[in-house]
């Protein structure tokens, strides 16, 4: 073999292991990529803070929230979401609003708080952690949060919010079915580039009083550069941008009425928006009817239950032409609301002396 084609055939070799490793590159973050880079939660209508770091303390309680989200029952491999998120109201001085008094009698199926807006201002903390997996690859993220709700009338507010944190990409190695079991660009593929670690945003602003609250946010705010090893790819850590709205249309003792909204765009992939309606019932336990354009079905319910605690769950069914093909997703909440404590015994004892001392005197 003359050197010239010697050299040819190296050439060729190098060119197929970089095509091989371009594959794989590409295959990981396609995946991720598609549909799946940030989570998709059926809960955001009831919980805007899922997709909106303006929308935590709304109502003066803290909120700490846990979700387990699996779709495409059935088959191995489909997506799965774990989720911790808790956001609270902080009182940073005489003038701002701080946590409100919430089921201090501990009652049972107790009434959900409500949202508030008294002219005051709110400076609300919070935080998100999350897994998503499908397949072999999973992504994790950790944000803090930080908003500041401003009075724009006496009954209304309006609020930003930002969030950062840390997101990871990973490939699990062992979850991985290779045809060729020697595959050596594989091996060099997995060995350097099977993780992303990055810096990641999330930003959004909300306006709300006791009966609307509508905002608009954004995802993957920085829109980073997907880089394994320092090796930059052709993806991106693409921005998603959503809206979500609630409007209390009928609301007494017993039945209440609120339509709800939440639209999902990111660029260059299709757009889904879930529109519906829910139904609560002395505002402690719901129903919740939606319509997701990507074509789904979503039915949630959920009740307070003891000790400031709520459950939630909701079923996703797939209709139209991908009925077939996709299956059902189920997703679940368990959350709880905490307020300032009223101490009534201490209050009775009061009373009771100053009548005592009134009586004396």
């Amino acid at each position: 073999m003359t050197e010239a084609e010697h050299s040819i055939k190296v050439t060729s070799v190098l060119l197929n292991k970089m095509k091989k490793l371009s594959l794989l590159a590409s295959l990981f973050i396609a995946v991720i990529a598609l549909g799946q880079q940030t989570s998709q939660y059926g809960n955001a209508s009831f919980n805007p803070f899922l997709i909106n770091p303006a929308a935590g303390g709304m109502s003066n309680v803290m909120q700490y929230e846990l979700t387990y989200r699996t779709q495409w029952v059935g088959y191995n491999g489909g997506p799965r979401t774990a989720l911790f998120a808790g956001n609270s109201v902080l009182k940073l001085g005489s003038k701002n609003a701080g946590l409100s008094e919430f089921n201090y009698t501990d009652n049972k199926f107790f009434a959900l708080p409500k949202r508030s807006a008294t002219g005051e201002v709110k400076h609300v903390l919070g935080g998100i952690a999350y897994n998503d997996a499908i397949g072999p690859f999973s992504k994790t993220s950790v944000q803090l949060t930080y908003a500041i709700h401003l009075p724009l009338t006496s009954t209304v507010n309006i609020g930003a919010g930002l969030g950062i944190g840390w997101s990871n990409l990973k490939l699990d190695e062992s979850r991985v079915k290779l045809y060729d079991e020697v595959d050596y660009a594989y091996s060099q593929f997995l060995g350097s580039t099977s993780n992303y670690n990055g810096v990641d945003a999330s930003g959004g602003i909300i306006i709300y009083n006791t009966d609307f609250a509508f905002g608009l946010s954004t995802k993957q705010l920085l829109n980073n550069k997907v880089m394994f090893d320092g090796n930059p790819t052709e993806s991106n850590l693409a921005r998603h941008y959503f809206f979500h709205g609630a409007y209390r249309l009928m609301s007494d003792e017993t039945i209440s009425i609120e339509p709800n909204v939440v639209g999902k765009f990111t660029p260059h992939s299709p757009s889904s928006i879930d529109a519906g309606v829910r139904f609560y019932y002395k505002n402690s336990s719901w129903l919740n009817l939606q319509y997701r354009t990507s074509n789904s079905f979503v039915v949630r319910i959920g009740t307070t239950l003891v000790k400031n605690l709520y459950l939630a769950y909701g079923y996703e069914m797939p209709t139209g032409k991908i009925s077939g093909a996709a299956s059902s997703s189920h997703e679940i909440q368990l959350g709880i609301f905490l307020g300032n404590n009223r101490n009534l015994n201490k209050e009775i004892d009061d009373s009771i002396k100053q009548s005592e001392d009134g009586a004396t005197e």
